[in-house]
């Protein structure tokens, strides 16, 4: 009696390994920490304490399961456009993928009910708001909109956190924060076809730098606010000009800069550690992203 051998093709760890970090998008979790850290320091957290690293914690695992599902939603469309993506590819399984979401969304929110019921409840909305961005991504127009308000909410969850309240500063900084995320995703989705309808996601990318000169006319800060002002500038850039036209490095290049936004909101309330920080997080940012795509 003959038998054959199954032949077995099994993953090798390391690649394995990067394929969940690739779903994770992990290159763009640090400037999750940073919006963890300027949202609890608008809210009176200067320096960030365990509870504050606790919510930045929840906030990226969150964040993770938000890209997990992501790519689980866009399966049918990676497998056309882009096989090599974790998942078409299978060096990640669907099944995997789809247990990795519910374990994050569940860590995260066990995290955040350690900080109180309000906190919680913010985080069952933002997971609410992923999930429904997720699912409804591609044929929404409203899309740029549900992608901000995930980012505002990280906000207004660090806030509650820290405070239980939400004060008229940090609203404002949520939705400096919001419109920038809108324009950022409205030029993201750019890169998928839809097209970019004049310069409006520009003038967004702006709106923290015009903030900050209203809030903050001390010249001792201008550096920093040149710093962001002069990074989206450049950024835009890829956009915009006729030659060498790069919708995505513009894109991972803006992702990065949400920690720049993060260190003006920082700088505000008067956190050094906090804006230095959010610096760091910008660098880390790019430099994961040359191993981890942000998109």
């Amino acid at each position: 009696m003959s038998s054959k051998s199954a032949v077995v093709h099994r993953t090798p760890w390391a690649e394995r390994a990067r394929g969940y970090l690739a779903l994770a998008r992990i290159s763009n979790s640090p400037t999750v920490v940073s919006d963890t850290l300027a949202g609890a320091a608008l809210a009176g957290a200067l320096r960030p304490d365990g509870q504050v690293v606790a919510v930045a914690v929840a906030m990226v695992l969150f964040y993770t399961a938000g890209m997990y599902l992501n790519d689980l939603c866009d399966y049918t469309i990676d497998r056309l456009r882009q096989p090599q993506r974790p998942l078409p590819s299978n060096v990640v399984s669907r099944t995997e993928a789809a247990i990795a979401v519910v374990a994050l969304f569940g860590v995260g929110s066990a995290l955040l009910w350690s900080a109180g019921p309000a906190t919680f409840r913010s985080g069952l909305v933002l997971i609410a708001v992923i999930v429904i961005y997720d699912f409804w991504h591609k044929t929404n127009p409203l899309s740029p909109l549900l992608m901000a308000t995930t980012r505002a909410l990280v906000y207004i969850t660090a806030g509650l956190a820290v405070a239980g309240t939400l004060t008229n500063q940090l609203l404002l900084w949520a939705g400096l924060l919001f419109a920038y995320i809108v324009g950022l995703t409205a030029i993201a989705k750019a890169e998928a076809g839809s097209g970019l309808a004049g310069y409006w996601p520009a003038a967004l990318l702006a709106l923290p730098a015009v903030a900050f000169v209203a809030e903050t006319p001390d010249p001792a800060s201008w550096l920093l606010l040149a710093l962001f002002a002069c990074w989206s500038a450049y950024a835009a850039s890829f956009v915009y000009r006729t030659d060498r036209r790069s919708i995505g490095r513009a894109v991972g290049y803006l992702i990065a800069g949400i920690a720049l936004l993060d260190a003006l909101a920082l700088a505000v309330v008067g956190s050094g550690v906090g804006v230095a920080l959010a610096i760091a997080a910008w660098g880390t940012t790019l430099f994961l992203q040359r191993y981890i795509k942000g998109t």
